[in-house]
């Protein structure tokens, strides 16, 4: 037995009372969105207008000790998908590399300085899920889902991008980094050169302090060289 079974305390909970209370916490805020639900998958998924938005939960059992808690958001429009597969078909490892936007908790910050980058949420009792269900819901009513509807259409997601110019390389996706650049050659409005300058820019910068892998920077050339 390691020291962490050691310390711990039991488990107060079972794997089905925490999902059942995140589908209670969640179902009514992303049933209101346009979502729906599916159980098998324990994910949320809505056609809206021209994407596709789909939530999906990942719940990982370290009983006796902890539940953790994820998710990822993945949002998906055609013309994107079209032009990374000319790209990344042949080097992608997993079908969620083609959509459009792909993110997780650590891109949704908690206001606890403590839990501001986590990557999924730790639960022993419950406490600790009430907890991580008041986060939930206020993520996805007042993030998440706002979010999807910004990202309904490239013209959309253009000026999203144009207004926040470093948010697809701060979340350190480079899958995000190259939507970023697909969709200003896509709506036209941004010089989709100058972007990509920027983009590799930014890039090189998390690079060098190890935030992010050389290889999102020949994903982002790839991308660039064939879109010009």
């Amino acid at each position: 037995m390691d020291s962490t079974q050691q310390h711990s305390p039991p488990l107060e909970l079972w794997l089905l009372e925490v999902q059942s209370y995140i589908a209670r916490v969640s179902g009514p805020i992303m049933k209101h969105a346009g979502f729906e639900f599916s159980r098998s998958r324990f994910s949320y998924k809505r056609k809206n207008k021209k994407s596709q938005d789909e939530l999906s939960f990942i719940f990982l059992s370290h009983f006796p000790v902890n539940y953790r808690i994820s998710f990822q958001l993945e949002i998906w429009h055609s013309q994107i998908r079209q032009t990374k597969e000319s790209f990344m078909s042949e080097i992608m490892s997993k079908e969620s590399n083609l959509c459009s936007i792909i993110l997780y908790p650590k891109d949704f910050p908690s206001n606890d300085p403590e839990q501001e980058t986590m990557k999924d949420y730790s639960v022993f009792n419950h406490k600790d899920l009430f907890m991580v269900g008041d986060w939930l819901s206020q993520t996805l009513q007042y993030e998440l889902v706002p979010l999807c509807n910004q990202f309904s259409s490239i013209a959309h997601m253009d000026s999203f991008f144009e207004a926040k110019s470093n948010w697809s390389v701060n979340t350190k996706s480079g899958g995000n980094v190259c939507t970023d650049l697909i969709t200003a050659k896509l709506n036209k409005k941004r010089d989709f050169h100058e972007r990509y300058r920027q983009l590799l820019q930014l890039l090189n910068e998390k690079i060098e302090i190890r935030q992010m892998s050389p290889e999102s920077r020949q994903l982002l050339n790839l991308c660039y060289e064939t879109i010009r």
